[in-house]
């Protein structure tokens, strides 16, 4: 293969031919005489690289990358696609269920079936056979049949049942515009259940009262109102106005507001919240047993307790008392009033002393002679005077308590 090069002169273009390749020295052109310098001409090294070798570098890589691609594609179709197919299969399956249920009288299931195959159809976006539109309206059907049989079966049901029973019925009639033309039929029976169920329980009530007892009268009633207290309201307000009469009648004759207790502690501190809470109760079991009746705790019928004709106070005063066993330690002295108010007039009152009992109940032989002999008071040792002070005042109050005028009309075997 020839190594000769040509190339064109720059004065006359002539073309000039060399059989060498001598970049940089001068030539003489034969054409105009001029002299001119040889360029340079690169070399051509190896072979072209032919297609062919291009596509086994970068073919692998493209059909991996393809692959890569597809792949997931594919298998999320399949994916769906046979998703697809599970629920077209579900709701085939639930709409045999309704057609079942219903040939077998069965209501409330083909209702339940007919609306899981509505709502799967509906959200998946698939046609169950005969139609959306055809299920829709079935399942509707359905619905006002289950709640009308339901309706239906309440007189043979439990006062207390049949109202948990009519209360459902109406919350399901109220979420479901389908069944919007048994709102009236729903809502009276919500009202027949609850007069029904008033009835049982302010029987009972009544009883309780005649025979003596109106802490469990109070209880009949407040646990009727709890029973008529969730919504809906309207059907349940002439029951609500049946049982707040009763109770307003129980408080205009015995009906007695507990003041807050009125305590000054002593220099030892007040008293745990235990001892209050176990005052308040002492206090309330003696008037319960002198025929008042106080609200109980967290009743929604506790705001007729505010118009009530008794009241009772409870006013202590915590001091030191004498010292014990003539040792540098005081004992406790807790000073009592009691005052049972009727209408403003002074009914009833009493005042006695809560005192350290001496010896102290518990204390060993050897603690007693350490308190003789010790010359600093201790702190430890005068609280637990008050606490003991304290146990002799809740001793003494429960029979104070029992010379309570007792309410009229309270049978002498309660008192």
């Amino acid at each position: 293969m020839g190594t000769s090069v040509a190339f064109g002169c720059p004065e006359c273009g002539r073309k000039l031919r060399l059989k060498t390749r001598s970049s940089g020295r001068q030539v003489r052109c034969r054409g105009c005489g001029t002299l001119v310098e040889v360029p340079f001409f690169p070399r051509h090294v190896g072979r072209r690289r032919s297609k062919r070798s291009r596509w086994r570098r970068w073919g692998p890589l493209a059909f991996g990358l393809v692959v890569a691609v597809l792949v997931p594609v594919l298998a999320w179709r399949w994916w769906q696609a046979s998703l697809r197919a599970d629920r077209a299969e579900a709701i085939a399956q639930a709409v045999a269920e309704m057609e079942q249920a219903e040939q077998a009288g069965d209501r409330s299931t083909a209702f339940l079936a007919a609306d899981a195959a509505l709502t799967l159809a509906r959200q998946s976006a698939i046609d169950p056979p005969g139609g959306l539109d055809r299920l829709a309206l079935r399942r509707d059907e359905l619905a006002r049949a289950d709640v009308s049989a339901q309706l239906e079966s309440l007189a043979n049901q439990p006062p207390r049942e049949a109202l948990n029973q009519a209360r459902a019925v109406a919350d399901r009639v109220n979420s479901d515009p389908a069944l919007s033309p048994l709102n009236s039929r729903s809502e009276l029976a919500v009202s027949e259940a609850a007069q029904r169920w008033t009835s049982r329980q302010l029987t009972q009530a009544e009883a309780a009262l005649a025979s003596g007892n109106p802490a469990s009268a109070l209880a009949f009633a407040d646990q009727l109102a709890k029973d008529l207290a969730p919504p809906p309201a309207s059907p349940m307000a002439s029951a609500r106005d049946r049982l707040r009469s009763f109770v307003a009648a129980i408080v205009e004759t015995r009906g007695i507001r507990i003041e807050p207790i009125d305590l000054t502690p002593g220099p030892t501190g007040p008293p745990a919240e235990t001892f209050l809470s176990d005052l308040r109760q002492v206090i309330q079991d003696g008037l319960h047993r002198r025929g008042y009746v106080v609200a109980p705790p967290n009743s929604s019928l506790a705001e007729l307790w505010n118009e009530a004709p008794f009241r009772f106070q409870t006013q202590l005063t915590e001091q030191y008392g004498a010292s014990y066993l003539q040792s540098a330690h005081q004992t406790a002295l807790i000073r009592t009033e009691l005052e049972l108010d009727h209408s403003g007039q002074t009914l009833w009152s009493d005042y006695f002393e809560a005192r350290t009992r001496v010896p102290l109940p518990g204390l060993s032989a050897m603690e007693s002679s350490r308190l003789e002999i010790g010359r600093e008071p201790s702190l430890e040792i005068e609280q637990r005077f008050a606490r003991d002070a304290r146990a002799d005042l809740i001793d003494k109050l429960r029979v104070k308590l029992g010379s309570l005028p007792a309410v009229e009309g309270t049978p002498s075997e309660t008192r």
